[in-house]
């Protein structure tokens, strides 16, 4: 049986993360430098702008580990044994 080549599943996760990681950044920036709500507990730990970082790295991991024309990662190979072994059971 041929793989069929394509895109793995975990390199569109680390788009959007890619995509969302800046926009919740910048989205929480002003925050930084200003006290807009004195009512929310822990505000002064900007969790906006941790999240935003957070998923911006994540999102540039996943794309690094998964960029098309890579070879497989581990995840890729557990995906297609996964996938083969149904096609295999619907015959």
């Amino acid at each position: 049986m041929h793989e069929e080549e394509g895109f793995s599943i975990w390199f569109f996760v680390g788009i959007m993360l890619a995509i969302y990681g800046p926009i919740v950044l910048i989205a929480n920036i002003p925050g930084l430098s200003t006290s807009q709500n004195p009512h929310v507990v822990l505000e002064e730990l900007h969790a906006g702008v941790w999240w935003g970082i957070l998923l911006t790295i994540l999102g540039a991991i996943f794309l690094y580990l998964h960029w098309p024309g890579k070879q497989p990662s581990v995840l890729d190979e557990k995906d297609n044994n996964i996938l083969s072994n149904e096609m295999e059971e619907q015959k």
